[in-house]
């Protein structure tokens, strides 16, 4: 434990440890982790004997809460001894008062310890002799999966296309699937821009993907499992109308409004899609506010109060015949629903309303007359058998263990045909696929508990029970968020690190393991991807999955809705109370053993009582609408995690640069313009997240390289003399990009090579600005030298050069260092004349190679090279031997480039995107003229010279474009689109200021396109289709 070393090492250091008292504290580290296993014991004893165990289980857990916290703090106070101490020594200052200090500490933390250990010894005696006597000695540990371990996400969705269909009846959809859909996907996808207007606005919603969220399926019930969808024949008159869809948790109530909400045929007969997430608290301002954004533009004023807003949102919805998807509404009353359904009444006729809720008399409260209620059960015990099947045996085949199959079903009949149960236990099955393993399960005691929601509960206890023990504090922990909750994957992982729950492994960063136990409890279907952001590393708890962690973390965790309340001295806490409310409390002495603390308010007021928080590891102030914080905070000498992302905060106090244990600092999206220069006294910092001002704040700060833990650092400023690249040498945790500015203030190669960016191994994408550049003749053997000395690690992805002011590229610019590159962009380098690759025959170069031969760059996809009017010749870099996986090029005012290999370009058999522009120099002999690869989709040429002559010819082979456009392309004469390959797949068509141009073939413009511009063109006559 880091505590039991960081006093250890700071006692030795001063001389003053001695062997009795290094013994004691390993004996309570050791006694903490033998702990940490009979709370296990424990958790699985209240199964057998709640009454019983209960109570020893919340004090065996408390005194190891204490225990933690005593060496927590003796090593917070010896690192900053320790930093206080090196800064005294570094000005001289005399330091015998910290040998006093020192003394006084180990002898203090000999007692504290001696008596933390004694009342554990004395609490985990008495839980040992109580577990006993229920008969549970022992439980077998569980293993964290090895990382190669498959999250299973197969889409295939089992049933409940008829009761899709059925509602879309009653939605009154067609068939008929509106094209501009089709046009602004292509639109989206190739970036060209803001997507014409479609009628549809899709929201913020959680019904984003139809994929299975967690494990490989969604399953679903049949026509007999729901009740028959009834519609009267005034559906469509009057007010608009609500259909609510009702059953137990973990049903597939979300899952079946999903499917409605993706439906191609609904987003086109729709003019607007809405989705909410309604949760436990029905926020009218909220949801009013969730909704207005969606039906209004992107910059959308949301300060106005909620009467602004129901104003605003009755005026947008008279124009709109909309779909609103109200998930998961937990709670409601009469008066409540009307008044927050009066501005919906104005959508436009067709307009509807689908309500999902665990709740009958919530869903009769709000469904119109002319729309019953849809009641969804279990599914049917066939298509539930198969789907169970699925989530146990995943990729085996199940006939191969006939003894398992027979044990399945048993356990299957007890789930009552719900899903989530599926997935969760299936999942805990897949585990280990034994006899032995399933027995246990299929006789497990907690089966026999009542539980009110059905025997699913129980399924997920169960699925709890059997994580390994580091795994269960990191689930139980997240209950402290609310339902719904988007976890981002670093963010959660790194308040994971910060509260000590992952256990170190190896070598290996404490950040890797936590992404392994997240990527364990994503395999259980503990969390799911979060359907509201199905490209990003986003996840969610099932409402269910969310009431488990809150079952299982009753005593540690609270969401405190009313302080006055708070009886207990809670580990974990929620707030989600004013201001004005936090302000006033009185009963602070329960906040003292407090580690996590949030607020899912936004604070608007100055709290005076932090400073009590003496225990403090994790803080959000998220969407603060303070502009600085109370300087209270700076006491949180055991801080680790603060997070102020999102808030209104202009400037952190400077001694909040103090907090030394400080590992994350969150103020992304924030208002933070500036950094102090103690920063660099963070030594443990390992995430500082900010917005773009402060980061460029932070780029020029002396003495960033003490930061040796940081793993993030957008910008790094080259100064002198307190800013010198040597700076970096040590920062070898950098993760992601870095950006390198002013580099023209390095002065040799020798000075560039002290940055050590060749052991950045961690690096993705390495950026290397010049800005000003160098434009002298007399700089260009300077800056040849300086960039070989900024060889970048082989695992480098990204390369991006600006501004370099040299005549050459590197000699580490091959292929057999640069091995796993993907992207490289060259901007304003505008002497570099070549990019030739020189064929190596084998060891190092420049002392970053590692040996292998290699004479292409296999890996690059993207190539982008702009503003070099140095380049004249680009036929042996450019060719599909050298860049055999390229997707994208981009050549843009590249005035002097004479010759391109466009003869091969046919050879690029991945090329999907080539946009040449202001090359003016390019000179295209016959025999030379450009012919490219079917793959092609977009097609971008701007003024290029003699490039021009290889049209039409050049399009005969493409198959696949959908973009085509042609701009200042005076040598072009005719486009005969009627005869091209590609002709029924274009879809985006523009051509401008072509001089020459008079023809686009007798049929004219082919019906496909969605989207034309043509303008400029005097010769062409009659295109047969105006500009859209």
């Amino acid at each position: 434990m880091d505590a039991v070393r960081g006093i250890l090492s700071f006692g030795v250091s001063m001389g003053q440890a001695p062997t009795e008292l290094q013994n004691e504290l390993h004996q309570l580290e050791t006694k903490l982790l033998t702990a940490r296993v009979l709370i296990s014991r424990c958790e699985w004893g209240m199964v057998k004997n709640k009454d019983l165990v209960e109570a020893l289980l919340v004090k065996l857990k408390y005194t190891a809460y204490d225990a933690e916290d005593l060496l927590r703090e003796f090593h917070d106070r010896a690192l900053r001894q320790e930093i206080e101490d090196a800064g005294r020594s570094r000005t001289g200052q005399f330091i015998s008062s910290s040998l006093s200090i020192a003394k006084h500490l180990v002898h203090a933390s000999d007692k504290r310890i001696r008596t933390a250990q004694g009342k554990l010894n004395m609490v985990m005696a008495e839980v040992e002799e109580v577990l006993r006597s229920i008969g549970l000695d022992r439980v077998e540990p569980v293993q964290v999966m090895p990382t190669t371990t498959e999250i299973i996400t197969a889409s295939q969705v089992f049933g409940r296309d008829t009761e899709r269909d059925q509602v879309m009846e009653i939605l009154g959809v067609t068939l008929t699937i509106d094209r501009a859909d089709e046009m602004n996907q292509v639109i989206t996808q190739l970036g060209l821009g803001v997507p014409f207007a479609t009628g549809t606005l899709a929201g913020s919603s959680k019904g984003m993907s139809t994929e299975a969220a967690g494990h490989g399926g969604v399953a679903t019930s049949t026509p007999n499992s729901a009740k028959r969808l009834k519609v009267n024949s005034s559906s469509f008159t009057g007010d608009v109308s609500v259909l609510p869809i009702f059953g137990i948790g973990g049903m597939g109530k979300t899952t079946l409004a999903q499917l409605i909400y993706n439906d191609e045929r609904v987003r086109a007969h729709f003019t607007a899609t809405i989705w909410v997430c309604v949760s436990d608290l029905f926020d009218i301002e909220r949801m009013t506010k969730e909704m207005v954004k969606t039906v209004s533009e992107p910059n959308f004023d949301s300060s106005c109060n909620l009467g602004g807003l129901q104003a605003r949102l009755k005026e947008k919805l008279k124009s709109h015949k909309f779909l609103l998807v109200l998930d998961d509404i937990w709670q409601i009353t009469k008066q409540q629903w009307e008044f927050f359904y009066a501005p919906l009444r104005h959508g436009l006729e067709g307009s509807m309303i689908l309500v999902t809720t665990r709740h009958e008399n919530i869903a009769h409260l709000v469904s119109t007359s002319n729309c019953n209620p849809v009641q969804l059960q279990g599914l049917p015990d066939d298509i539930f058998w198969e789907f169970f099947k699925r989530c146990a045996f995943d990729k085996v085949e199940p006939e191969s263990y006939p003894h398992l199959q027979e044990i399945g079903r048993r356990i299957a009949s007890r789930l009552c045909g719900t899903p989530l149960a599926a997935k969760t236990l299936g999942r805990l099955l897949n585990t280990n696929l034994t006899k032995q393993h399933w027995m246990n399960i299929n006789n497990s005691e907690l089966w026999e508990q009542e539980q009110k929601e059905g025997k699913i509960l129980p399924a997920l206890r169960l699925s709890y029970l059997y994580l390994p023990v580091e795994l269960r504090r990191c689930f139980a922990f997240c209950s402290i968020f609310p339902k719904d909750y988007s976890f981002k994957r670093h963010e959660i992982v790194n308040i994971w690190v910060a509260e000590g729950f992952v256990a170190p492994l190896g070598s290996m960063h404490l950040e890797d393991v936590g992404i392994r136990y997240l990527d364990e409890l994503r395999s259980r279907c503990l969390f799911q991807t979060d359907p509201k952001f199905p490209n990003k590393d986003t996840y969610v708890m099932h409402d269910l999955i969310h009431d488990t962690a809150q079952y299982v973390s009753i005593h540690e965790c609270f969401s405190v809705k009313d302080l006055s309340g708070m009886t207990n001295k809670p580990r974990h806490m929620s707030v989600e109370v004013d201001g004005k409310s936090l302000s006033t409390m009185t009963n602070i002495q329960n906040l003292n053993k407090l580690r996590s603390l949030r607020f899912g308010a936004k604070l608007d007021i100055q709290i005076t009582w932090f400073s009590h928080l003496s225990n403090i590891l994790f803080l959000s102030l998220e969407g603060c609408k303070l502009k600085c914080l109370p300087q209270s905070i700076c006491e949180l000498n055991s801080l680790r995690y603060l997070d102020i992302s999102k808030s209104d905060i202009e400037q952190l106090p400077a001694k909040l640069w103090c907090l030394y244990s400080l590992q994350v600092v969150d103020a992304s999206n924030s208002c933070l313009r500036t950094v102090h220069q103690d920063v660099t006294k963070l030594i443990n910092l390992r995430q500082l997240a900010l917005p773009a001002k402060a980061s460029i704040a932070l780029s020029n700060v002396p003495g960033l390289g003490k930061l040796s833990c940081l793993q993030n650092l957008s910008y790094f400023t080259v100064g002198r003399p307190k800013g010198a690249i040597g700076e970096l040498k040590g920062m070898n945790q950098l993760r992601g990009t870095l950006c390198i500015k002013s580099v023209y203030m390095v002065k040799s190669k020798e000075e560039a090579a002290e940055a050590r960016l060749v052991d950045k191994k961690f690096l993705e994408e390495l950026d290397l600005n010049w800005e000003r550049g160098t434009r002298n003749v007399e700089r260009r053997p300077i800056e040849n030298e300086v960039i070989e000395g900024l060889c970048p690690n082989e695992r480098i992805e990204c390369l991006k050069l600006h501004g370099f002011g040299g005549d050459r590229l590197p000699s580490w610019f091959n292929p057999k260092h640069l091995q796993n590159l993907r992207s490289l962009e060259l901007s304003h380098c505008v002497y570099v004349e070549t990019l030739s690759v020189p064929h190596f025959a084998g060891g190092a170069q420049g002392g970053c190679s590692n040996g292998i031969v290699s004479r292409a760059f296999t890996h690059i996809t993207c190539i982008s090279l702009v503003r070099c009017s140095g380049l004249k010749n680009l036929d042996q870099f450019l060719s599909p031997k050298n860049l055999p996986s390229v997707e994208s090029i981009l050549l843009e005012s590249c005035f002097n480039l004479e010759s391109i290999p466009a003869h091969t370009f046919v050879g690029f058999v991945h090329l999907r995107d080539l946009r040449l522009s202001y090359c003016t120099s390019l000179v295209c002999p016959p025999a030379r003229e450009m012919v490219l690869p079917p793959s092609l989709q977009r097609l971008c040429i701007e003024s290029c010279g003699q490039l021009e002559r290889s049209f039409p010819s050049c399009l005969e082979e493409l198959t696949s474009l959908t973009v085509l456009d042609l701009t200042r392309c005076d040598n072009i004469e005719s486009i005969p689109l009627d005869s091209i390959p590609c002709r029924n797949m274009l879809k985006f068509l523009s051509l401008n200021s072509c001089k020459k141009l008079s023809s686009i073939g007798g049929s004219g413009i082919p019906s496909s396109i969605e989207y034309v511009s043509i303008r400029d063109c005097p010769k062409l006559v009659n295109p047969c289709k105006t500009t859209i």
